[in-house]
């Protein structure tokens, strides 16, 4: 039982309290009552006595604190409840401290809170068959030394039906709006309509397709199965109030209430052998008042199954996708919306609520006016497939953009529905697409010029009648070597993406191989940078040779390419487990994280280049080369370090 007591409004100097109520001081002589011994009441003392002693509506003061922070207390009680209770009753609650009054006040207090929104039950004060009564709590700012004040108003509870029951259709006229718990509140309305009707069961039921279906019911649980039972497949006739017997054949026992018919929409039934003591217009009323409840409940019931469907649709759509209303406030989003904004909170559009700026493609801000969300709500007008980009600060989505308005049946526009895909991944291989063919345009053309210049110095030599010098011939044999290298890297790009890419395996040296490889670049212009680790004994691998040394040519020349200028590059061929390694390993200033993931895609090149970029194509080449070999490429670097790449080839002389 929760601890209760009485608690003084007074100033200890100043007031002294009779009792533990606190009255004005023309009623020093009424039970309760403070009596002034010098100066002024003290501040809560004067709000009550301005206040709430005179007023015509039964009310008690009350200090309330959480069930941690004292005791609850009694505090005052006005002149017009004192008159409701009787003397003796009122001078019973200001004097006890702990009572089953209070007990009952309080638990009162406690339904009022456990069931907020919903009509409000009776209790008495003086146990079973003791006068009834309800009440109302209102909190009130902390006074004085009260620090959870509440204000309880109290009026009589009527046991006539009639009154009963308008009061009942008044509370639900003014709840079916809130969003209240409807089941909990069908329950207590139940309640409070077997209370009125003094029935031992109440049974409320709805209309399904030709049949009626329970919704709540009251009292006694055999009783309220047995209604159910009798009127589930029941022809119920169009007048308001019909009598029928429980068992058929028998004499009639209950009353069915037809709610919103003919066709009826739900009935409400009750154990009487006698018609209800209440006006046809109040059964009217109460009909009219339970059929909004059940409609209520069957559009809200309607509407989340709805919401349930749109919801589980929108989760299997593949991009992220958000429904908002005509003011901007945000009614569902799918968990691929949840994880691009990176939470769960969005509520409305606009960027209090939104953890990122909107940018265009070329990564400029846009003004909030502009977004396209924003857009669409203040002129109403969505979008197609156009791009922009999220700026989240560290990260950067690029998302392609859908927005349809949503009409309702006047052709107004209520919703509209976004949709978003994340097209990042896909913006830079474009990005990277348009740099390459930037590139290729331009490393095609390179070796073209000189080629067209050392042709037409040989013609011009040959038409002349002199010898042509092969010095010329050599240059414009390097510029064919050079474009065909080219040309050879787009067909194997072209081969690998149309799963073309054919090898010539065969047992192979890769001592040999190797060492075949290395020496034009020894014997080169930077040979003096390149040393050679070869293996002291034979290494066999079953490969494609021409394959593998275009594989690790490529490799020595970017390491020459990315590495420190006169930098060193260290080859190395030696043996682990069932692999043969062969590392590249560079003096330059490292690659990044996020360059290490980028290196084999399409089209990339090293940020770090002190050349040209190159087309982006040669890691890429040689990685399908090294896995249709059946083995792998891997990089070690960090950003200040040199960086090795090894190719891992299966050790082995069999064919397959």
């Amino acid at each position: 039982m929760m601890k209760t007591g009485l608690v003084s409004l007074r100033e200890p100097e100043v007031v002294r309290c009779c009792k533990g109520a606190c009255v004005s001081p023309a009623n020093n002589d009424a039970p309760g009552a403070v009596v002034q011994t010098s100066g002024m009441l003290p501040r809560a003392g004067q709000v009550w006595a301005a206040i709430y002693e005179n007023l015509p509506q039964p009310t008690l003061l009350l200090n309330i604190p959480d069930a941690d922070c004292g005791a609850r207390a009694l505090v005052a009680v006005n002149h017009s409840a004192r008159a409701l209770f009787g003397e003796d009753l009122a001078s019973h609650l200001v004097e006890s401290a702990n009572s089953e009054a209070l007990d009952a006040m309080f638990e009162a207090f406690d339904q009022s809170r456990a069931r907020p929104g919903q009509p409000p039950a009776p209790f008495s004060l003086r146990g079973e068959g003791g006068a009834l009564f309800r009440a109302h709590f209102t909190p009130l700012p902390a006074i004085d030394a009260l620090d959870a004040p509440w204000l309880c108003l109290v009026h009589a509870y009527q046991r006539d039906q009639d009154q009963a029951l308008q009061e009942l259709i008044s509370e639900l006229s003014a709840l079916h709006h809130e969003r209240s718990d409807l089941d909990a509140l069908g329950m207590a309305v139940a309640e409070r309509l077997r209370e009125a009707f003094n029935t031992p069961a109440v049974a409320l039921l709805a209309a399904e397709e030709d049949r009626f279906a329970p919704r709540w019911q009251s009292g006694d649980a055999t009783l309220s199965a047995r209604l159910v039972e009798r009127l589930r497949n029941a022809q119920i006739p169009a007048d308001l109030l019909h009598r029928m017997a429980l068992e058929p054949g028998r004499a009639p026992d209950i009353c069915v209430l037809n709610l919103g018919g003919p066709p009826a929409h739900g009935v409400l039934s009750w154990v009487a052998e006698i018609p209800p003591d209440a006006r046809p217009t109040t059964l009217s009323l109460l009909a009219t008042a339970l059929d909004l409840l059940l409609s209520t409940a069957y559009i809200r019931e309607s509407y989340s199954e709805e919401r349930m469907r749109l919801r589980a649709v929108l989760e299997h759509v593949p991009s992220a996708v958000l429904l908002f209303d005509s003011e901007g406030k945000v009614v569902m989003y799918n968990s691929r919306a949840q994880a691009m904004i990176g939470h769960n909170r969005w509520r409305n559009l606009g960027p209090s609520d939104h953890p990122f700026t909107v940018c265009d493609v070329e990564g400029d801000e846009l003004p909030v006016e502009r977004w396209p969300l924003v857009r669409a709500v203040s002129e109403g007008i969505g979008c197609t497939n156009e791009e922009y980009v999220l700026d989240f600060g560290e990260v950067r989505r690029n998302v392609l953009m859908t927005i349809a308005p949503v009409v309702d049946e006047s052709g107004a526009t209520r919703l509209f529905l976004a949709s978003a895909t994340d097209v990042t991944e896909r913006s830079a291989r474009d990005r990277r697409k348009d740099e390459f063919l930037s590139v290729a345009s331009h490393e095609l053309r390179s070796p073209l010029t000189p080629l067209s210049g050392f042709v037409h110095l040989a013609r011009q030599q040959a038409e002349m009648g002199k010898r042509v010098d092969p010095e010329v011939l050599r240059r414009a044999e390097s510029q064919v070597h050079r474009l065909r290298r080219l040309v050879d890297a787009l067909l194997d790009m072209s081969r690998i993406e149309t799963g073309r890419l054919r090898l010539l395996k065969k047992p192979t040296s890769l001592r040999s191989l190797l060492k075949r490889i290395a020496e034009p670049w020894l014997n080169g212009h930077e040979g003096h940078r390149i040393t050679l680790h070869n293996a002291d004994e034979a290494i066999f691998a079953v490969i494609d040779p021409d394959r593998i040394e275009q594989v690790i040519s490529n490799l020595i020349d970017n390491a020459l390419k990315h590495g420190k200028k006169e930098g060193h590059v260290q080859v190395r061929l030696h043996t682990a487990t069932a692999h043969a390694i062969i590392s590249v390993r560079d003096e330059g200033e490292g690659m990044s994280e996020e360059e290490v993931e980028q290196i084999f895609e399409r089209f990339y090149s090293g940020a770090n280049a002190r050349t040209t970029k190159s087309m982006g194509l040669g890691l890429y080449i040689s990685r399908q080369i090294i896995e249709e070999h059946g083995g792998l490429i891997e990089i070690e670097t960090a950003p200040g370090s040199p960086t090795e790449v090894r190719v891992l080839l299966p050790l082995g002389r069999d064919a397959e």
